[in-house]
């Protein structure tokens, strides 16, 4: 397979590490049904890739994230692989997943990653940054990760490409700017939520 022009920044650990990744989620992930069969071709752009965008958003520098509804590990897991700095929490309830989570961190050694089990709402974690990809909608993401969030902390949610301001949180209570705009129709832009009463 063709290396990605995106994926040749990264140093040779790292690419093996999401080549790695992409391969459990073709040989295990989409046959158990955690990725949909149709996206199977197109893993790579469409899950993997898609999930990196986030790291434009994200601050130079250690940061604690959490990756609510982590399922697959999208985007928790490459974002982990390309900030070995920050320390991410893969939030998810269903057993399932989270043993193919658990065979994820085994196979590919991240020790910057733990797993929770548990469901959103009752994490009860104090984060600098969740990330909320295929989620709830825009409010409801907002209400998980709000819980989740230290004091001037962030919600980046992964928004459809129907994505309008209309759709967020009010703004007399949330921030609410891009952080990184689509690359291709498919996609929506990355956006940073942040309740004005948590700014520093």
């Amino acid at each position: 397979m063709a290396v990605d022009p995106e994926i040749r920044r990264f140093p040779p650990t790292q690419r093996r590490s999401l080549a790695t990744y992409e391969s459990l989620l073709v040989e295990i992930a989409v046959p158990r049904g955690f990725v949909a069969r149709a996206d199977a071709p197109h893993l790579h752009d469409r899950h993997v890739m898609d999930s990196l965008r986030v790291l434009a958003c994200l601050d130079v520098g250690a940061v604690t994230i959490a990756d609510v509804g982590s399922g697959a590990g999208l985007p928790g897991v490459p974002v982990a692989i390309a900030r070995p700095d920050c320390a991410i929490t893969l939030v998810e309830p269903q057993a399932r997943r989270v043993a193919f989570l658990e065979l994820v961190l085994d196979t590919l050694g991240l020790p910057n990653v733990r797993i929770l089990r548990a469901r959103a709402e009752t994490a009860a974690l104090a984060v600098d940054v969740v990330l909320a990809r295929a989620l709830a909608s825009p409010a409801g993401s907002w209400a998980l990760a709000r819980a989740n969030l230290r004091a001037g902390g962030s919600l980046l949610y992964f928004a459809g490409r129907s994505w309008a301001g209309s759709q967020a949180p009010p703004r007399d209570e949330v921030d609410t700017t891009i952080c990184a705009r689509a690359s291709f129709p498919w996609q929506g832009p990355v956006v940073r939520m942040r309740a004005r009463s948590m700014r520093p």
